[in-house]
């Protein structure tokens, strides 16, 4: 392998763990587009003062296919600010251009309600200002030679299933298991798809194409994500969903 900076090594194997744009999934397997999935809606995050002094829970304001949403991880002087919006056809045009983004994000959300203008705002100032599509990554084979691919690099669930985290390590776990039961990598990369494909299929497939209990698309989709919040007395309210706990790790002990 040659570096960048002119530096080669050598490795039995490269694991590629470099997000849902990964570097070394390009260089591997091609270019993205054949495996980004854009599920219809794009969203940007930044930070923002904490002037509602929250702590260590969030407020959320939506209307069909857009959402405004503040979470405080702590009690500090900052939270996250995240503006979602549907966009039915990818922006390329916009990925690698900051001042077009901004413009795009701030036309989603001309409201002059709740938080959103002061969001705006601070959106077009930011100097932390994150924006992409809301997207998965679907492909064939998670391998080639000795290459292979683990968590949004290779199976980017979006998130609207509220699951790359967990596929990321659960994805780690099952490969750093079937390479250390197996001799031949090649045996092991197969071993590790037939594992984990079924579960990373039935976690993708809780994004709905983008309208989601946490995006509502349409109307209908608000009053029905609305409704159940208000019926809530407790949380949890119910079992976990099955597709969280639909696979059964493996014990490579």
């Amino acid at each position: 392998m040659t570096f960048r900076s002119g530096h080669r090594r050598t490795f039995d194997i490269v694991i590629g763990a470099d997000g849902i744009h990964s570097p070394t999934r390009r260089l591997v397997f091609g270019p993205e587009e054949p495996f980004h999935h854009h599920l219809g809606a794009c969203f940007a995050g930044f930070t923002l003062p904490n002037h509602l002094g929250l702590s260590r829970e969030g407020m959320l304001w939506n209307s069909p296919g857009r959402r405004a949403a503040l979470y405080a991880a702590g009690s500090g002087g900052q939270v996250f600010g995240l503006l979602s919006f549907r966009r039915p056809d990818l922006p390329f045009d916009v990925f690698h251009d900051q001042e077009a983004q901004r413009a795009l994000v701030a036309a989603a959300f001309p409201d002059e309600c709740w938080e959103i203008p002061g969001m705006v705002a601070r959106m077009r100032a930011a100097d932390d200002l994150f924006f992409d599509a809301i997207s998965q990554i679907r492909m064939p084979n998670w391998s080639r030679g000795r290459v292979a691919l683990v968590g949004d690099a290779a199976y980017a669930p979006s998130f609207l299933t509220g699951q790359g985290t967990s596929l990321a390590l659960v994805g780690a776990y099952v490969l750093a298991g079937e390479l250390a039961t197996h001799t031949d990598h090649a045996e092991a990369f197969d071993a590790y798809e037939k594992v984990l494909r079924p579960f990373v299929t039935l976690n993708q497939d809780l994004a709905n194409e983008g309208d989601t209990a946490l995006f509502p698309a349409t109307e209908e989709s608000l009053r029905k994500r609305n409704a159940a919040l208000r019926a809530l007395s407790a949380l949890p309210a119910e079992p976990p969903h099955a597709t969280y706990s639909a696979l059964t790790l493996p014990d490579y002990e």
